[in-house]
């Protein structure tokens, strides 16, 4: 008030000269705090898969978890071509990944679709980077598919999720893509090429695909290519150099491994049919493992929540388990916490308050304690068809208290975190978009960005 009655009464009082320089100052004040609450609303960044700490979780959220095609969708751009990773971002930058040249049209048959899928030589995948405020394409970097051996032909469990299913990560100066057996490239934001690094080795003999997303450990990338060469490895940003390797001694293992804190000490989860692992991130050497009964395939990436791991199985129902971190050796039984026959497919469940939540591949809505593993209930989500198909493949988001669930053809579910009863919230539908919706939305700031494979959209108020 003293301040205020000092400045009025200079206008009263004082010079022209005197109101010019304190109008001056208190103009470039104001143009300082609009610059800042700009450059906070631009910094609300969604750098990786799941979230800058892989989370999944946003407190606080301004943007609107109410959309359709008439509401709350501030633009949307056309993309060149399907995909089912998902958008990252940066600054006033958005990224995302796709493919074009082959296995593009509609599938009626899995097991021949390769027959009109086209020529796998001309399959090409992109790296578009959007303007995150009018949805522009300010560039398009295309890798071409010429050079790629052992490439995986678009037949069976393939076709569901195609050439552009790794989602790219960002330390805020280059942009990291991963893009399968094409290999993992570094941008920076203005697509110059920095470095790029295939990996070379036998294919999964399923040939269902890469799927997994890198991870930073300081100067490291950590990627699990496993479906490319059977092995988890660690990148050095700089220059693209392999700095150690992880023989995880199988192959099915499509989840982004996650990191975790044991005893001071941080460790790699790495999950793989039949094991999960301990792994030191800064050597690769092993310092646990737990045996499991997940005898088929891992999707989901692995949650942590202190210095427990939760990993979540493949198809029919393997099952799941919490390990604790930390050990050596053989540690399952000592540190396996619970097991169970609940399973999430391809999703990565959610962790909040205590209790986990999921909607699998089928339309079935879980929740299941942390602690203990107990199922505390198992609903039928309304509005999911009931035909055979595969219905999920977007992992979950947690939104203050409500959870995101994006299905492939069913919309979006949003439901509580009430870990008494399936109570939902609301569906949203873009019905003039009949494509599938694959990825797993982005939320930064007063923005949520959800791909499918026609259009990258920004639902904002």
């Amino acid at each position: 008030m003293i301040a205020q009655a000092h400045f009025i009464s200079g206008f009263e009082t004082g010079s022209k000269e005197l109101i010019v320089k304190r109008l001056v100052v208190i103009l470039s004040v104001l143009s300082a705090i609009v610059f800042c609450f700009t450059s906070q609303t631009l910094a609300e960044d969604w750098l990786r898969f799941l979230g800058e700490d892989g989370r999944a979780t946003v407190s606080g959220a301004k943007a609107p978890l109410e959309w359709n095609e008439k509401t709350n969708i501030k633009w949307k751009t056309a993309l060149p071509g399907p995909g089912s990773s998902s958008p990252i971002v940066v600054g006033n930058r958005v990224f995302l990944t796709c493919y074009t040249g082959y296995g593009v049209k509609p599938v009626t048959n899995i097991k021949e679709a390769d027959k009109t899928a086209g020529d796998i030589k001309k399959l090409t995948r992109h790296l578009i980077c959007f303007d995150r405020t009018q949805g522009d394409i300010l560039w398009q970097k295309s890798i071409g598919n010429q050079a790629v051996k052992n490439e995986d032909p678009f037949k069976g469990y393939i076709t569901y999720h195609g050439y552009a299913t790794n989602t790219p990560i960002t330390d805020g100066k280059y942009v990291y893509a991963f893009l399968g057996k094409a290999g993992l490239i570094a941008f920076d934001l203005d697509g110059n090429e920095k470095w790029r690094r295939r990996f070379e080795g036998e294919p999964n003999k399923m040939r269902w695909g890469s799927a997994a997303s890198p991870i930073f450990f300081g100067n490291q990338l950590i990627v699990n290519a496993i479906d490319e060469c059977g092995k988890i490895l660690s990148i050095d940003k700089s220059d693209g150099k392999i700095r150690w390797e992880f023989d995880a001694a199988t192959r099915m293992a499509y989840s982004t491994p996650s990191l975790i804190v044991a005893g001071g000490k941080t460790e790699l989860i790495v999950a793989a049919p039949n094991r999960v692992y301990g792994v030191d991130p800064e050597t690769g050497k092993q310092n646990w493992f737990a045996k499991t009964t997940l005898d088929n395939e891992v999707n989901a990436s692995i949650i942590v929540e202190g210095d427990i791991a939760y990993i979540y199985g493949g198809y029919q129902g393997v099952g799941s388990l919490a390990v604790r971190a930390g050990g050596q050796g053989d540690v399952t039984k000592s540190h396996v916490l619970w097991t169970s026959k609940d399973t999430s497919y391809v999703s990565t469940p959610v962790l909040k308050d205590g209790y986990i939540y999921w909607i699998k591949e089928n339309g079935i809505a879980f929740c299941v304690d942390a602690k203990s593993g107990e199922q505390k209930y198992r609903q039928r989500v309304p509005g999911f068809s009931t035909a055979r198909g595969v219905k999920m493949f977007a992992s979950m988001l947690v939104v203050d208290d409500q959870i995101i669930g994006v299905s492939r053809k069913n919309g979006t579910t949003i439901w509580k975190a009430n870990s008494e009863k399936f109570e939902l919230v609301r569906q949203n539908v873009i019905k003039d978009d009949e494509s599938s919706f694959n990825g797993t939305p982005a939320i930064a700031g007063d923005q949520l960005f959800l791909r499918s494979n026609t259009y990258l959209y920004c639902i904002s108020n």
